[in-house]
């Protein structure tokens, strides 16, 4: 009952200062709706990258093994020959390994006539078009027979095409690598510029057998793609990768690898750590701006004691407690905060909504947020509604009265 009467009497104290407690609930509403929609700009950030690698053919079901040390994309020179394909056969025979599909890759012009244009060439086997889970949109990939005869077959990639052939249909022409001439059988489907300006259109494919012998005439590869059974078997299968190689290269326990893993994840990291520094320092101003408002909820409930410590007085003589004042002062704080808060709430949703119908910043709507939101702002009006309470509720009745 005295509960329910402290409740009434903070909302009571809340209406009839209605300038203080609009001024309590901005506070908390500016930095509740800002927490919500950094935190969906995150969510919508990863799922655009990781939807972007999906597209790539690089699912979470998969990993790379680049030759040669290092991390990621930047590797070290030095054993970069070591790889080889009684490494891929090796791979290809482990439980949990799909599929396996071997690469050579270097950079080079590619000439057709008079029009000439440097890209990358990979020499790759024909189970990369369903690893990668590329479409062929003209023309044919080359298949088995094609590996096996070591044939000069080439698939284009978008850009390559463009600059070579322009609105010409390039199916059947011969173009020039080094000095071997090509037979274009396919186009691959465009896929666009990503977000940090790779073109992954930029590409062209031969059979790995045809880039051993006739253009690179070097058995090594560059890379391995592998693909597991599933998801949640990519950790075990990356292990069992690791001894299969450090075995085959004869690697002491003591040296370090000389291969690297490339991973959905890892290539998220990468592509999004400057979006990532940013949304951390937004997220910091957002948790300052919710103490800010938190100060301020404190600060004004303070002046709003020394206006009201008659009305203190008068509850004191009453028969009102110690605790029914701390418990009051305590109410009207937890009570802006969470209008603050579901204020902030419904402003933060009507701005992701906005953002999400845009292309401009990507945005993902999550109920984590909402709840983190919604318990923020009940712990902001508890912490900083304390001090304020206790101090009402100590205050002298004589000197209330006076």
């Amino acid at each position: 009952m005295r509960i329910f009467r402290n409740l009434t009497q903070a909302l009571h104290g809340l209406l009839l200062n209605k300038g203080n407690t609009f001024l309590m609930t901005l506070g908390v509403m500016i930095g509740i709706a800002s927490l919500t929609v950094i935190v969906a700009i995150g969510e919508g950030t990863k799922a655009k990258v990781l939807n972007r690698i999906a597209s790539l053919g690089f699912g979470p079901d998969s990993f790379s093994v680049y030759s040669g040390a290092g991390r990621l994309f930047f590797g070290r020179s030095r054993n970069t020959t070591s790889m080889t394909l009684q490494d891929a056969d090796d791979i290809r025979a482990m439980p949990n390994v799909r599929m396996v599909i071997p690469r050579q890759r270097t950079r080079m012009k590619i000439i057709h006539k008079k029009d000439f244009t440097t890209t990358r060439i990979y020499g790759v086997t024909p189970e990369w078009r369903s690893a990668r889970q590329w479409v062929i949109t003209d023309g044919i990939f080359f298949g088995d027979a094609d590996m096996e005869r070591k044939r000069k077959v080439i698939v284009l990639g978008a850009t390559p095409a463009r600059k070579l052939f322009g609105d010409k249909d390039p199916l059947g022409k011969k173009v020039r690598v080094g000095q071997v001439f090509f037979e274009v059988i396919g186009l691959l489907e465009k896929k666009g510029l990503t977000e940090s300006g790779y073109d992954p259109d930029d590409r062209t494919l031969i059979p790995l057998t045809t880039s051993m012998s006739r253009l690179l005439r070097k058995s090594h590869l560059h890379s391995l793609k592998v693909v597991a059974m599933s998801p949640e078997l990519v950790e075990e299968t990356m292990d069992g990768v690791t001894q299969v190689l450090r075995h085959n290269h004869g690697l002491s326990s003591l040296a370090d690898d000389d291969f690297r893993f490339i991973t959905p994840e890892g290539i998220m990291q990468w592509v999004t750590e400057s979006e990532q520094a940013m949304n951390r320092m937004l997220l910091l101003i957002s948790t300052v701006s919710l103490l800010v408002g938190g100060i301020v909820i404190m600060n004004i409930l303070l002046v709003s004691i020394r206006e009201r410590i008659h009305e203190i007085g008068i509850r004191r003589c009453f028969g009102a407690r110690r605790s029914d004042i701390t418990q009051q002062f305590l109410f009207e704080s937890v009570f802006v905060s969470l209008l603050g808060g579901g204020l902030g709430i419904a402003l933060g949703l009507g701005l992701s909504v906005a953002l999400q119908q845009s292309t401009f910043i990507p945005a993902k709507i999550t109920w984590e947020p909402f709840a983190l939101a919604f318990g923020f702002s009940m712990i902001v009006g508890l912490v900083f509604g304390i001090h304020p309470a206790r101090k009402a509720a100590w205050l002298n009745p004589d000197e209330t009265l006076r």
